[in-house]
């Protein structure tokens, strides 16, 4: 960036600034007033002009008079990019931002809010070919759950926020929760050690523990009714690993139970999903003569894999082992009991 640019940028007002709009004459006074030889307004103005390509600064006109305004967070490390920011880079920033927004802590995306602005820019005024193949490419992917879609609950901005800046900071945290067995139940305030944060089919999950206490739990965030960051730090456990409580112990499984090896029979509808995707690493398939398959695999038997099972309808069968087979049995009887008067009137009975 040239050192005029720096200059410029320094003198400019931002929208929070008492002054919001300058001119390109009152720009440069200013720069005159701080010892700065400028001899031609044209040569701010290209400047300004060159700032506004980079998308770190802002214009309208005001009569026949162009007036400028800083971007928000265009100033250090935000607005030197605006002028060596590659279009690789943009996008991946973009990316970054589209994928990741609640994987960033707080304090570093606020921090951060300048670049992503100036790369969202620098996308949005790609002319030649290159840049618009790039500003193209997030129409071009998205992300998606692989379950049913629900609508999201929400999560207060003060608790998301806090929850991730005690996190980062590792500092305790004051929760008021609403827990599920007892919703209408007014929540209590109680203070835990922030561990992880983890996304989950729409949700988000703290696992934290109370000080004191060996075992984890998790804490949806938008059952939270309040966060409050505490003073007091804590010194992160050596022995808690996230990546190993999800997925080594697979707490997010829901009570889980320890590993099991199941037979399962798949009708020929449902073939496909368990073989293009299968259970375990060790799974084998043993094809039949009516289309379906008997599937073994070591799984995580959990409430997770109860529900995975129940997907299927009717295309499943649970072979084994006995007692899982003797749930499923049951749980089938029961849906049968409750459309039951429909079928016996489809039948005629």
């Amino acid at each position: 960036m040239a050192k005029l640019d720096s200059e410029i940028l320094a003198v400019l007002p931002t929208p929070r600034s008492q002054q919001k709009w300058m001119t390109t004459p009152g720009i440069a006074e200013a720069l005159r007033r701080l010892g700065i030889e400028i001899t031609y307004i044209k040569t701010v103005q290209r400047r300004l002009e060159v700032l506004l390509e980079q998308g770190v600064v802002e214009s309208r006109r005001a009569g026949n008079a162009l007036e400028w305004q800083r971007k928000e967070g265009a100033s250090g490390i935000a607005a030197k990019a605006g002028a060596m920011m590659t279009f690789d880079e943009a996008l991946a920033l973009q990316l970054l931002r589209q994928f990741a927004a609640r994987q960033i802590p707080t304090l570093v995306s606020s921090a951060l809010e300048g670049l992503f602005d100036v790369a969202r820019e620098r996308l949005a005024r790609g002319a030649i070919p290159e840049g618009r193949r790039h500003a193209n490419w997030q129409r071009k992917v998205a992300v998606i759950d692989g379950g049913f879609s629900v609508v999201p609950p929400a999560i207060k901005d003060s608790v998301f926020q806090a929850v991730s800046q005690a996190l980062f900071a590792e500092q305790l945290l004051e929760v008021a929760y609403r827990p599920r067995s007892n919703p209408e139940k007014k929540s209590a305030p109680h203070v835990v050690m922030p561990l992880g944060l983890v996304e989950a089919a729409e949700l988000v999950y703290l696992v934290a523990k109370p000080p004191g206490k060996p075992v984890p739990a998790m804490y949806r965030l938008d059952r939270m009714e309040s966060a409050k960051i505490c003073v007091e730090s804590f010194t992160y456990p050596r022995d808690f690993s996230l990546s190993t409580y999800v997925e080594k112990e697979r707490q997010f499984d829901f009570f889980p139970q320890g590993e099991i090896l199941v037979a399962l029979r798949f009708a020929e509808a449902a073939v496909h999903a368990v073989v293009e995707t299968p259970m375990s690493a060790d799974q084998t398939v043993e094809k039949r003569e009516d289309g379906s398959v008997t599937v073994r695999a070591t799984v995580m038997l959990s409430d997770r894999f109860h529900w995975w099972i129940r997907s299927f309808g009717p295309h499943v069968e649970v072979l084994e082992p006995a007692k899982l087979r003797q749930k499923f049995a049951e749980e089938t009887k029961r849906a049968y009991e409750l459309y039951s008067d429909t079928v016996q009137t489809n039948l005629g009975l």
